[in-house]
């Protein structure tokens, strides 16, 4: 029996899909009916008929950068689970690169940051000095611009090592496909030629924002990009670079590589042969569909200062490694919290929301900020808000001790 026909698998699946969202009302609707809402789905897979729906989107805009996040419907959500949890992630996890690092459990920011560290100290003890270099680079757009064709095609050769019934395979990847088909954008406004450029170009999820209904027939679909927000999306996101981290560590032999979803670095004693790998990089981001960011791809010496996720980093000439966070990362969080108490004002959002909000990042960056730092965001807060954020009685003592001296 296939598992996206089995009561059993279907049911689980479902109550994993509620978990993140049981504050929405159709989450709460799909509760209520767990079992009839486990039953549709089971008829629709033996028929034929399942077909997920668009899905929920809506806009945000992330330091500058206006984009989409989607909310699949619940059944949905449940389908992708046993997609990705059953299949996709399990079964391919063994060909990922240790420092792949993101939407994975046990890994993610600190992870990665933790890694780096490691492979700066790692390469200072091979070569016994800080006289190097590191290349930073991303993709642009990644999710924008994933090409359906290529990672369909990627997942079935390497899902074909790994099933060995056909029909059992057939049926993942005609579900994949079905997925893919809701990341779809409307071009039948545009010409053939126009089109076919998009493939090989630059698009943005938002494409279509502004553009009234009536120019939106569905004749024409551009088969290009992932939506965020959806699990397949995030499984694809990690795997389709697979091909440029081996390309990396295995031909190239660079042990100092790492990746954070589109954000990769590589370290290397001579600056030449970094850039020939950077060389084949870019060929086999262009063999996957995927856009280096030029703007953003630089190299820098390892004894210099160099950003990465929000952290900015040096390599001493003892091998001390030196970081401390980013003003940008502070800047920003200040004009949030500022933006916060307008929208508390306004009834946007809650005290408590904010100060959840306030919690996290505090919590994740406040290893790498001075005393001063810490005090100065602590007064911001107590001025905005009137009081400190609430703290458990036995978590961050340390964080607490830095606050109050």
């Amino acid at each position: 029996m296939s598992k996206y026909t089995d009561a059993n698998y279907i049911h689980e699946a479902g109550t994993k899909a509620m978990k993140a969202s049981m504050f929405k009302y159709k989450t709460q609707l799909y509760e209520i009916n767990h079992l009839l809402e486990t039953a549709h789905i089971q008829k629709a897979m033996e028929d034929g008929t399942y077909k997920p729906e668009p899905g929920l989107k809506f806009g945000i805009k992330e330091r500058g950068h206006a984009r989409y996040i989607t909310s699949a419907a619940t059944a949905d959500k449940a389908v992708n689970h046993i997609t990705c949890d059953e299949y996709l992630t399990p079964l391919l996890q063994k060909y990922l690169q240790y420092d792949n690092s993101s939407s994975q459990v046990g890994k993610g920011v600190a992870f990665h940051r933790h890694r780096f560290e490691i492979q700066l100290r790692k390469y200072y003890e091979r070569e016994g000095t800080n006289e190097g270099y590191i290349g930073f680079s991303d993709f642009s757009g990644y999710y924008d611009n994933i090409v359906h064709e290529v990672a369909l095609a990627q997942f079935s050769q390497y899902l074909a090592r790994e099933i060995k019934d056909p029909e059992e395979l057939a049926d993942v990847m005609d579900k994949l496909r079905l997925a893919f088909r809701t990341f779809e954008l409307d071009v039948s406004r545009f010409a053939d030629e126009e089109i076919e450029k998009m493939y090989h170009e630059k698009v943005r999820s938002t494409l279509n924002v502004g553009v009234p209904s009536s120019a939106l027939t569905g004749e024409k679909m551009l088969r290009k990009g992932a939506d965020i927000g959806n699990q397949v999306s995030q499984n694809t996101g990690i795997f389709l670079p697979v091909p440029i981290d081996n390309y990396v560590k295995i031909v190239c032999a660079v042990k100092g590589y790492g990746r954070y979803s589109d954000d990769f670095y590589i370290i290397d004693k001579s600056k030449e042969h970094l850039q020939e790998v950077m060389a084949g990089v870019r060929q086999w981001a262009e063999k996957l569909g995927i856009i280096i960011n030029e703007k953003k791809t630089r190299v820098c010496k390892l004894s210099g200062q160099y950003r990465h996720l929000q952290v900015l980093y040096s390599l001493q000439e003892d091998g001390r490694i030196i970081r401390k966070i980013s003003p940008k990362a502070i800047t920003r969080e200040r004009r949030k919290l500022k933006a916060y108490k307008r929208k508390m004002e306004a009834g946007i959002m809650t005290y408590e929301e904010i100060e959840n909000s306030y919690k996290s990042w505090i919590c994740a960056n406040y290893k790498y900020m001075s005393r001063q730092q810490i005090r100065n965001m602590t007064n911001l807060y107590k001025d905005l808000f009137g009081k400190e954020p609430t703290w458990k009685k036995n978590g961050h003592g340390r964080l607490r001790w830095l606050m109050a001296h």
